[in-house]
């Protein structure tokens, strides 16, 4: 076997053969020409074999060896007498007037998905400008292609675009299918009435369940725009708050008792859930809880709380439950307590809901950490279009 034949087989482009080679320090290039001895006219499409001339054509390949490989093509133009026309030849493995390989073009594209343009621009020794725009039209042609559900989940949240500015973001995400929807500049309650508008009537009154914080745009967003949407509000965030009052009883306990070390570094213990505590944290919270029997009360009153949305309840059990806890809790009269159950009172119905459906908002809030990592990754983004489409390509 001769080295063209090698090359022939690691190249594996069915359409072409290696005349010729050049090995230097980094790069490999390759000259080679069509396995044809006729192309087809594009209007006719009858096999033309007349040559009128024969140019040079160099495109960039996948690396070999480690070194950059340049394909140097000796590509033909022929002559339809018929059609009384000129026309080059064409390739599947490259498009016309693009100086890469279909298949490089997507390597490009694949790395940039893990990393930033930067770091690819130097890595694969190219303009930056030239892998941005790769990067840009393969995320255009992926999103293109990719498949519209029906959905029937919905699920709302907002990040933050700038870390300690309030210019909100909001992304919406089918909950059944875990996968972005959209991503929206704006959190507006008007704006994002008008965005659901804009997706259709039929669209609207699919959605069956709608999920989100206690914002109230997101709530007063989804009565307006999903007629047929059973609305909840994710249980974690309310499971967040009782862990405030838990915390807050805590913090108490440190300014009233600040030489006391069973109250010290104690907040962590409080706050995971008993099955995850180590031995060391289990004795630490016995030993807080024998000089305070209140906060032991708290904390009693939070898991029996969890306990609650960790049952096989149906919405009516649910309530009943819940019902029972609220009145448990009120005896206590903890000004901690209190403070959730005049929050919970407020929307308890929306809670309740999570017993029909059980659709949470966490997904999301794992979404959101992606999104920043993206944003990090990235050292930000000056157009929003931009960013929106990374992210969106980076959960393909």
């Amino acid at each position: 076997m001769t080295e063209n034949e090698v090359l022939e087989i690691l190249l594996e482009i069915k359409e072409i053969q290696v005349d010729r080679f050049e090995v230097q320090d980094r790069h490999l290039h390759i000259y080679c020409s069509s396995v044809f001895q006729e192309a087809l006219c594009p209007d006719c499409l009858k096999k033309r074999q007349v040559v009128n001339q024969t140019y040079l054509r160099r495109f960039r390949d996948l690396p070999i060896a480690g070194k950059e490989v340049y394909l140097h093509l000796s590509q033909r133009q022929f002559y339809c007498p018929d059609c009384g026309r000129h026309f080059n030849e064409r390739f599947n493995f490259v498009d016309v007037k693009r100086t890469m390989t279909c298949r490089y073009e997507r390597h490009v594209y694949e790395c940039c998905k893990a990393s930033t343009i930067q770091k690819i621009s130097a890595q694969e020794n190219l303009v930056w400008q030239t892998v941005n725009e790769i990067c840009q039209q393969g995320a255009r042609k992926e999103l293109a292609e990719r498949p519209v559900s029906k959905v029937r989940a919905v699920g709302m949240d907002e990040f933050a675009m700038k870390k300690g500015h309030r210019d909100y973001a909001t992304v919406i995400v089918d909950l059944e299918r875990v996968e972005i929807i959209d991503i929206l500049e704006y959190r507006e309650q008007d704006k994002l009435i008008e965005y659901f508008k804009n997706k259709g009537t039929e669209w609207c009154e699919g959605i069956e369940v709608f999920c989100s914080d206690m914002w109230q745009g997101f709530i007063n967003t989804a009565k307006t725009v999903f007629p047929h949407a059973t609305l909840v509000v994710d249980r974690f965030h309310f499971f967040s708050y009782l862990n405030k009052a838990v915390d807050s009883q805590r913090k108490s306990l440190r300014r009233q008792c600040k030489d006391q070390e069973e109250f010290k570094r104690l907040k962590w213990a409080l706050l995971k859930n008993p099955e995850n505590l180590t031995p060391a944290q289990k004795d630490k919270l016995n030993r807080a809880f024998l000089q305070s029997p209140e906060l032991k009360l708290i904390y009693d009153h939070k898991e029996k709380f969890r306990a609650i949305f960790n049952q096989n309840l149906t919405r009516k059990q649910g309530e009943i439950e819940l019902n029972k806890w609220m009145e448990e809790a009120k005896k206590m009269k903890n000004k901690h307590l209190n403070d959730f159950l005049y929050m919970l009172k407020d929307w308890k119905e929306y809670v309740l809901n999570y017993f029909i459906h059980r659709f949470t908002t966490s997904v999301i809030e794992g979404i959101n950490n992606s999104i920043k990592t993206v944003k990090r990754m990235s050292y930000g983004f000056r157009n929003f279009a931009n960013f929106k489409q990374r992210v969106l390509i980076s959960f393909a």
